[in-house]
């Protein structure tokens, strides 16, 4: 084995003591060694910084190749275990558009941080959550590594002022230059550097280890088999994910340079992560939360599909997918025309989204606590400062679920708020833009735990209809 190959290895795990005390002959533990590196299945529960730090670990060169085999690997075993789950093979797209020969290694990593937060959503809390929190935690992850020391040297190298108006024009090119062939293209290269490597574990590995490398070289023949016709069907949904990704990537721009022209805005908005609000809530616990064990208001349990109303079944569309469990109970409800709703929004937030309120409802909203505590919403999910409304047009109505919002407890913490109020969700296919009116201030203010906010060249108040 090369230095190269087996520092980048390294990278990974500590190369076994058997293979050092054997002067690097003992291949049994290379096996091993190759083995625990290609088992590095994605880590739907890490961290943003764990994410990043990630990242850049794979900019490495050779480092970039064996993370693609590993993620291949974590690709084709999830889609052995539920084949027509749409959204596995929505990742592997995603794994593969890091392989078309057009993507440099500054877009292959910050397409690597951004699409991570995409999967990590959609994963937790279905595939309707790719196309809204899944782009804003995918924001949140690529801030986080704009940071990064290593990439601020290599934007300065490429004279890059605006890595947001780059990355735009670099996604938007990916989406139209996306097609089955490139992708089968892009997946039997790194099939290859993934099946080379496990045929080295079978070599060299115990019979055991042989075995179960043996096992996955199948599986990887098992999503090859079925993966034109896959892929062929996943173009179109990944399109419009990009494209959706690459406007919200021109409004993070315009962000950076809307104060003067030219001029970086150290102050853009950025997101919450929710490891950054546990953490405020252990230096001082805000009054629209509770420490407890029990829920106030229990997460449906249920749902059964009614037909033209949106499907909030694990099965149901991208849009409305699982959001049932946001609801403590709900009904099928028609709203008639002229009915006027309402949606609290962050400046970066999209009008045209999934949950909503009533009139009364909003205006029995006393303050930023309050909408908080009874409709459930964490700090992480909407930052809030701006609401905007929709009126229902003429014509058969708008159909929609409404009742009491779930509890929510914010990951594996004590931390809980309490719902109870009225929400509803609709499928934001069948809002039309005419009827959306201007944004407003809550007059709630914009920060999260009381710290002041510089909103300088931050575009506020300014519809954003995707």
């Amino acid at each position: 084995m090369n230095d190269e190959f087996e520092n980048a290895l390294a990278w990974f795990q500590a190369a076994p003591a058997n293979w050092l005390k054997s002067a690097r002959q003992d291949f049994e533990a290379c096996a091993e060694w190759i083995w625990g590196v290609l088992q590095g299945d994605f880590n739907e529960n890490a961290s943003t910084a764990q994410t990043v730090t990630s990242t850049v670990v794979s900019m490495v060169p050779f480092v970039d190749q064996l993370c693609d085999a590993r993620d291949l690997v974590a690709n084709c075993k999830k889609i052995n275990q539920e084949p027509n789950e749409t959204w596995h093979w929505i990742a592997l797209v995603l794994t593969l558009l890091g392989l078309f020969p057009t993507v440099g290694s500054l877009l292959k990593g910050c397409g690597k941080v951004m699409f991570a937060g995409i999967r990590k959503a959609a994963h937790k809390r279905g595939i309707a959550a790719a196309a809204g929190k899944g782009i804003d935690a995918a924001i949140a992850n690529l801030n986080r590594f704009l940071e990064n020391p290593q990439v601020k040297k290599t934007l300065k190298a490429l004279k890059i002022d605006n890595p947001y108006k780059f990355l735009s024009n670099k996604v938007s090119g990916l989406a139209a230059q996306l097609n089955s062939s490139k992708l089968m293209s892009a997946f039997n290269e790194v099939r290859n550097a993934a099946e080379s490597l496990l045929t080295l574990v079978k070599k060299w590995g115990n019979d055991a280890l042989s075995t179960r490398a043996g096992a996955l070289l199948l599986t990887i023949d098992k999503v090859a088999r079925f993966a034109p016709n896959k892929l062929a069907r996943a173009v179109q949904p990944v399109q419009d994910l990009l494209n959706r990704l690459a406007t919200r990537l021109n409004i993070e721009a315009d962000m950076m340079h809307r104060a003067r022209l030219n001029t970086t805005n150290p102050h853009a908005w950025k997101y919450l992560s929710e490891a950054e609000e546990l953490n405020e809530f252990e230096k001082l616990k805000p009054k629209w939360v509770d420490k407890r064990v029990d829920f106030p208001y229990d997460p449906a349990e249920n749902f059964t599909p009614k037909r033209d109303w949106p499907d909030l079944s694990d099965a149901g569309p991208k849009m409305t997918k699982g959001k049932f469990r946001t609801f403590h109970d709900l009904e099928a409800i028609t709203l008639p025309p002229g009915t006027k709703i309402y949606r609290v929004v962050a400046p970066t937030s999209v009008d045209n989204s999934i949950c909503w309120m009533s009139e009364s409802e909003f205006k029995a909203l006393k303050s930023k606590d309050d909408w908080r505590r009874k409709f459930a919403v964490w700090a992480s999910w909407n930052s809030n400062g701006e609401y905007v409304t929709y009126i229902v047009p003429a014509g058969a109505g708008l159909r929609v679920w409404s009742g009491p919002a779930a509890s929510q407890r914010l990951g594996a913490s004590q931390y809980v708020l309490e719902g109870g109020a009225e929400q509803i969700v609709l499928d934001p296919t069948m809002l039309e833009k005419q009827f959306v009116g201007r944004r407003n201030p809550t007059n709630w203010g914009y920060d999260s735990f009381g710290e002041t906010v510089d909103l300088t060249g931050v575009p506020v108040l300014s519809n954003n209809w995707m």
